[in-house]
């Protein structure tokens, strides 16, 4: 008798239970009744086959969640207070992946550097820049835009900073795509190609032009004379006041067509040879 009337209270209780799994609307059935409820406003074949497909998975797992719930409430060895098994959120579908564009800067201008011009005979100008640990940052972090009157060199991230080494008034032309960036131990080296002429490689004075730039040009006139006069022109606008002095004065006997020697330019240290 007492195992009648304990038996009793709890086939009652499965029975209660498994009516509650089949009748109580779940998460589940609510996502359901929701996604149904957007299907039916869809006009978009893709939106609506998307919908469709979550609908479907939807449906799966309440079917899968209501028949494990009825399988432990009729289990033996289930208790009536047992919970139900957790169910399981179905993942959003497309969501985009949100993704962080940071913008590089502010800069830190780079303002020490060495300079090497070289001579007439050069063929490239080089700059140094020291900056501690730029060996270890990644080969798209340090980058150089050259053009033929400008360097735009960039560093980005190297210990927290942006570095910018940005000129824009070189004193003389450069061949942008002979002109590199290197990066060594400690260094940012900068090879800036020199633009060669009919008479050799321009001469620099400084890295960036202290007025209104002069781009080189290669000279091709049939006269040589003509080039000698252009050179002369050149020498006297970057010379000091002996010089233009000098200069001036041969220039003057040229046009006028009278001859000039070498020792008419002698003088203030030296002539066209030593120059």
């Amino acid at each position: 008798p007492c195992l009648v009337s304990c038996s009793m209270p709890r086939a009652r209780a499965r029975a209660m239970t498994a009516m509650d799994v089949d009748a109580a609307p779940g998460p589940l059935e609510e996502d359901c009744a929701e996604l149904r409820a957007l299907l039916d406003r869809a006009t978009r074949p893709n939106v609506r086959r998307e919908l469709q497909r979550l609908l479907g998975q939807l449906d799966a797992e309440r079917a899968a969640a209501a028949t494990a719930a009825a399988a432990a409430a009729t289990s033996p060895d289930a208790k009536a207070s047992a919970p139900p098994p957790p169910q399981a959120k179905p993942a959003p579908a497309h969501t985009p992946i949100p993704v962080a564009v940071k913008s590089a800067g502010p800069w830190t201008e780079i303002t020490t550097f060495a300079l090497e011009l070289g001579t007439s005979s050069s063929a490239t100008v080089t700059v140094d820049i020291r900056l501690k640990g730029v060996e270890q940052l990644p080969p798209e972090s340090v980058t150089c835009d050259f053009t033929e009157s400008s360097l735009d060199l960039k560093i980005v991230g190297l210990e927290g900073k942006n570095h910018r080494f940005l000129k824009t008034n070189l004193e003389k032309d450069i061949v942008p795509g002979d002109s590199s960036v290197r990066v060594k131990k400690n260094h940012v080296i900068l090879t800036l190609q020199k633009v060669k002429g009919q008479y050799g490689y321009d001469y620099w004075g400084d890295l960036c032009a202290k007025g209104k730039r002069k781009p080189a040009t290669a000279k091709t006139e049939a006269d040589p004379s003509a080039g000698i006069m252009d050179m002369m022109k050149d020498l006297y606008d970057e010379g000091d006041d002996s010089m233009k002095k000098i200069i001036g004065e041969a220039m003057y006997k040229a046009k006028r067509g009278e001859k000039y020697e070498p020792g008419d330019l002698k003088g203030a240290g030296g002539g066209l040879d030593d120059l």
